[in-house]
């Protein structure tokens, strides 16, 4: 299935994932590289499969399901793994996008959108909150990934535009969750009824702990997110710059503090 995907700044990310919580643990154990295509172990929640899928995404995966013990056998030959937890954004024209946050083999954030056959995907345009995209570039294929290791680190800048477009979206799946029209599903909605699914990562994998997204996390990324905002343009009164530039995290500040993020 086609794909696009995108970098995201990583307190952007971590916005994302306070509000929309975890949809599923994945980890994907890939055997060597092959020039036309990828073969590797996938287990996920409540199931495991071997997968063979055709370089680039020109084509559909095949499937089979295998049962989990044979599947973390298989991992141990495996040439490279990833693990990443999945949170699903629904965008404001219905598409899904996945954010995946890769837990190895390190740390990266990345927006990933897939299209049907036959789809121009090539007519998407991304919103603003979206980082520079990576389609094109192998390294950051999850193959490449598992294989090789994580590319260089990209700095990512943020403005108030981007901030402001992302809670503005994340704002509106809140209110339309609340009054029961399922635009944007919440972090309670797909979150399963007992939490987090139990061995969605194997053992050398799990040992990875994840932030748990507490209060503190949230103002941390706020934070972080701002010390690199870029005024979106100059003002000739210096005191309505500067509140136009604090306005996007006081917006967020306020909606934590009345339990809009929790």
């Amino acid at each position: 299935m086609p794909q696009r995907r995108f970098l995201v700044a990583s307190s952007l990310a971590r916005l994302i994932r306070k509000e929309r919580g975890m949809a599923g643990r994945i980890v994907e154990g890939y055997f060597p590289a092959r020039p036309d295509r990828d073969h590797f172990v996938s287990i996920e929640p409540g199931h495991a499969y071997l997968v063979l899928a055709p370089v680039g995404g020109a084509g559909a995966e095949e499937r089979t399901e295998v049962p989990r013990s044979q599947a973390e056998a298989l991992l141990a030959v495996c040439a490279g793994k990833v693990g990443f937890e999945r949170t699903i954004v629904r965008l404001r024209d219905g598409r899904q996008t996945f954010l995946q946050r890769f837990i190895a083999p390190g740390s990266l954030d990345l927006l990933s959108i897939e299209f049907a056959a036959g789809e121009d995907g090539d007519g998407f345009v991304p919103p603003a909150w979206f980082g520079p995209e990576v389609t094109q570039n192998p390294a950051y294929h999850r193959g490449s990934l598992a294989r090789a290791g994580l590319p260089a680190p990209e700095d990512i800048p943020i403005s108030n535009t981007m901030l402001e477009e992302l809670l503005d979206l994340l704002e509106e799946g809140t209110m339309a969750a609340q009054l029961g029209r399922g635009i944007s599903p919440s972090a309670h909605d797909e979150r399963p009824a007992e939490g987090p699914s139990e061995g969605a990562f194997p053992t050398e994998v799990s040992a990875l702990s994840v932030e748990s997204g507490p209060a503190g996390d949230l103002m941390a990324g706020l934070a972080e997110a701002l010390k690199d905002v870029q005024p979106a343009q100059s003002a000739s009164d210096p005191d309505d710059a500067a509140a136009r530039q604090d306005a996007p995290v006081e917006r967020a500040r306020s909606r934590f503090a009345k339990g809009g993020w929790r």
